[in-house]
């Protein structure tokens, strides 16, 4: 086995193993195994590739490790199953070995969206971010049919309280921790007031499933196939959530022209399913809206991980993030106050001086 495992502490575990595991995946013996460690996400899991040879050539399947393993059904299994039902394209689980908390999944290539649309032309750029829209107002409207079946996501929503703790968190481990800022009462007390009037907004709109990390990286392309990972914590909310985070995603910037065109395609076929007429104004407010929560909350991620995991690739995402916000709060006079706030704590920033203090 590859020394590439000693971080994940699985060098207990006999190559016997996998070979039973993947006798039954395959349905047939397999031999010349071999474990490679994946790029992770901003999560806990982590992923291996299991690869091997069989009669007719090579294959290989996706090992994700739970950070701990769990006795009851994981969010992970009843979303993909929920979606599935739908008609999404999510990775297929072949077994959950749920004493050592390994989850065998379909192996969905290297190749995701942020890396692919690259040497991509603009016709086949918006094509394919087409095609990912369809398949997310299935995953809505679909989705959202409680008859389909049971599904964990449904008990789950982003209410005014899930919303405004993911600004809490931002500022927590943005302006206290990774920019080492005191906001003074005043101020802290004003912008929390702000942040709740745009949480309350955004919570009394229609609910519809959401993926909740709908963006580049968790989409991958394999033959020119798309696949979506990363659903495990679905919840429902506004549908500009996952809209928000496909097009104005930290990862992959679009331009603004395309954002318009794929708005528009959105809406147009969210009527043509639904029968009801979108007012485009109220919508692309509530879209703008949901985008400056969501991307605030991506830029407490991102700070997080360098604060609490000393982990700095994500540091160069926030400046784009930070745009995205600023450009959204000038589009609405309501946020005046909080641009304000926010120019003086979190604008308008220098990460490198900041890291130094």
């Amino acid at each position: 086995m590859s020394s590439e495992l000693k971080e994940i502490d699985l060098k207990e575990i006999e190559e016997r193993y996998f070979f039973g595991i993947l006798k039954d995946v395959t349905g047939e013996r397999v031999k010349d195994l071999n474990l490679t460690m994946l790029k992770g996400d901003a999560s806990d899991r982590r992923y291996l590739r299991v690869g091997y040879r069989k009669e007719d050539g090579i294959g290989s399947v996706v090992m994700m490790v739970l950070s701990s393993p769990s006795h009851s059904e994981l969010p992970f299994i009843n979303v993909q199953r929920h979606l599935r039902k739908c008609g999404v394209a999510v990775p297929e689980i072949y077994y959950y070995d749920e004493k050592k908390g390994f989850l065998f999944l379909e192996d969905c290539g290297d190749i995701t969206l942020e890396e692919w649309i690259k040497e991509k032309d603009a016709n086949t750029v918006s094509k394919y971010y087409k095609r990912i829209i369809d398949s997310l107002l299935n995953i809505q409207i679909k989705g959202s049919d409680k008859s389909i079946g049971d599904c964990m996501a449904f008990n789950l929503r982003f209410d005014v309280e899930k919303l405004m703790w993911e600004l809490n968190f931002m500022i927590e481990y943005m302006i206290f921790g990774l920019l080492n800022k005191r906001m003074d009462n005043g101020d802290l007390d004003e912008a929390r007031r702000y942040l709740l009037d745009l949480c309350q907004v955004l919570s009394d709109q229609k609910q519809y499933l959401n993926h909740r990390d709908y963006h580049s990286r968790n989409i991958m392309v394999k033959d020119g196939e798309l696949r979506f990972l990363d659903f495990q914590d679905a919840r429902m909310g506004p549908c500009q959530y996952d809209l928000s985070s496909l097009l104005r995603d930290s990862y992959t910037i679009l331009d603004d022209e395309l954002i318009d065109e794929l708005i528009e395609y959105y809406i147009k076929n969210k009527e043509r399913i639904e029968g009801v007429r979108i007012d485009r104004v109220e919508f692309r407010r509530a879209f703008d809206y949901m985008s400056i929560q969501r991307n605030l909350k991506a830029v407490g991620t991102f700070a997080y991980q360098k604060m609490a995991k000393g982990n700095d690739r994500y540091l160069k995402y926030i400046p784009p993030t930070l745009n995205y916000i600023k450009v959204n709060m000038d589009k609405y006079k309501a946020f005046d106050g909080l641009k304000k706030i926010l120019y003086k704590y979190l604008f308008n920033i220098n990460l490198c001086s900041s890291m130094t203090n």
